[in-house]
């Protein structure tokens, strides 16, 4: 009986010791903890106080909050100089001393208003029982030039410890994070939801202006941001030209017209020149951007994509001349040359017979969102008619660039009922869009007439030339804030 009770006492013992060194085990795996550190060692890395000092007219919108080892600030400033500064203190409650491993920052709201950290960066050491105390600053730019309708900013500041265990890090001051172009873009406008905007008229007549945002007939539902009206600050300066930014697609890259060689451009400055869309007019095929076979008896032939437009010659020769070092910043996001067949109930003309080759007359799906139901659209209706190089669509580009479409022309605040001189696609010129109009003793293609409207041309007529173009969703800016005085520069080193 003795025996068996001492067996007991033993085994008992024995899983008291496994379960001590499986928790010792969880809790130096938690914590980080190594070396001679005992079950006596604690960790307690928290800040123990945060205070706020304002300069000029800057105020909290709410309290900072702080919990364990990370920070909240929510800043609100009125004009240049408005400034904010908190003073806070990190606190080691522990027996473990502890390093710096890194600063985590994340940020949202105005660009205009900077911030800072000093007295604290990676590789600090804070031993247990020790505090220190560091600044935190918010600032709106004394050199700002213009004051946002929402002048805020959110900080979210996470300090990451490791334990001290005599290791050498390099120490290193925290790495604000740096917005990119379409980070920039949601910063400097108040988007707006487009479901009131009547697309019949321009933005002239409804007095729409500004950014805007839609997920109707988008690829896959997704937003895209677009630019409509009037607008002065959708600048851009790339690879030495100057662009004006069209939207944000749906897979966050950023849609750039060209705007010439010079800021102030205008007229047929904004092009790089003249040129038909295709050298020959009859028949359906050269309709196309590419286009097939003339003559064939169906629709596949005739529209598929095995020769070059005139107009895409045009434009794949000034890209290797003058983008072809800057390809790492474009994206492959396509351009829709939409040769979809409006059925003859869509159109006005009853004896359409909706074919698409041959000299048959046939009107393209473009003229419909033009003239009957007046709704542009994003979405690609054939995936044989979005051109891009690689992955979706038809990958039949040799470059990444085309023109703009009647839908993008619309958004933007043209139409074809009336002119528009005050929207930032007006140039005072004919110049090309990518969208087939219709096929009738002739094929004609899609303009935006020198005073501003959408309107039709035979192909074989000449207009202007401005090259389209898609920045990769990661592009950086180095400086600007998208007016014409001070375009947005892309970072490209």
């Amino acid at each position: 009986m003795y025996f068996n009770k001492k067996t007991k006492i033993i085994i008992v013992m024995l899983i008291l010791v496994v379960f001590m060194a499986v928790g010792y085990a969880i809790l130096s795996t938690n914590l980080n903890i190594q070396g001679t550190s005992n079950l006596t060692d604690s960790w307690g890395i928290r800040i123990s106080s945060v205070e706020s000092t304002s300069t000029g007219r800057a105020y909290n919108i709410s309290d900072p909050t702080y919990s364990n080892t990370t920070m909240t600030f929510n800043v609100g400033v009125k004009e240049p100089g408005d400034k904010m500064t908190f003073t806070v203190t990190v606190q080691n409650y522990g027996t473990l001393d502890a390093i710096l491993d890194n600063i985590d920052i994340s940020n949202s709201g105005s660009r205009v208003i900077k911030y800072g950290i000093e007295g604290i960066q990676s590789g600090t050491r804070l031993l247990a029982g020790e505090s220190k105390t560091f600044t935190i600053t918010t600032e709106f730019d004394i050199n700002a030039i213009s004051i946002p309708e929402d002048p805020v900013k959110e900080l979210i500041i996470t300090l990451n410890y490791i334990q001290d265990d005599g290791q050498s890090l390099t120490p290193s001051d925290p790495v604000i994070p740096v917005p990119t172009l379409v980070d920039i873009i949601l910063e400097d406008n108040v988007a707006k939801n487009d479901t009131n905007i009547d697309f019949s008229k321009t933005s002239e007549e409804d007095g729409t202006k500004g950014l805007y945002y839609t997920n109707t007939n988008t690829e896959d539902g997704k937003t895209v941001y677009y630019y409509r009206g009037a607008v002065e600050n959708n600048y851009v300066k790339f690879a030495g030209f100057y662009w004006r930014i069209i939207r944000v697609n749906e897979d966050g890259s950023v849609r750039l017209i060209y705007q010439g060689e010079s800021i102030d451009a205008t007229g047929s400055e904004t092009t790089i020149g003249d040129s038909v869309f295709n050298n020959d007019t009859d028949d359906n095929a050269y309709i196309g951007y590419m286009y097939g076979f003339v003559l064939s008896n169906n629709y596949d032939s005739t529209h598929t994509n095995v020769n070059d437009s005139t107009i895409k010659i045009m434009l794949d020769n000034w890209y290797r001349t003058n983008l072809f070092d800057y390809a790492s910043y474009i994206a492959d996001s396509g351009f829709c040359g939409d040769r979809s067949v409006a059925s003859a109930a869509q159109t006005w003309d009853p004896t359409d017979t909706a074919l698409g080759y041959e000299q048959y007359v046939t009107y393209y799906g473009a003229i419909n969102r033009m003239f009957n139901i007046f709704q542009p659209q994003y979405k690609c209706p054939q995936s044989e008619d979005l051109y891009t190089m690689y992955g979706k669509g038809n990958n039949m580009l040799s470059y990444p660039i085309a023109l703009i479409t009647v839908d993008e022309v619309i958004y933007a605040g043209g139409n074809a009922s009336n002119v528009n001189s005050s929207y930032y696609l007006y140039e005072n010129i004919d110049y090309w869009t990518m969208s087939p109009f219709y096929y009738n003793s002739g094929a004609f293609g899609s303009i935006v007439r020198n005073m501003g409207y959408l309107y039709y041309n035979n192909i074989i007529a000449t207009a202007g030339v401005r090259p389209v173009i898609n920045l990769k969703a990661n592009i950086e800016i180095t400086s600007g804030d998208g007016t014409q005085s001070n375009p947005y520069v892309i970072k490209t080193s």
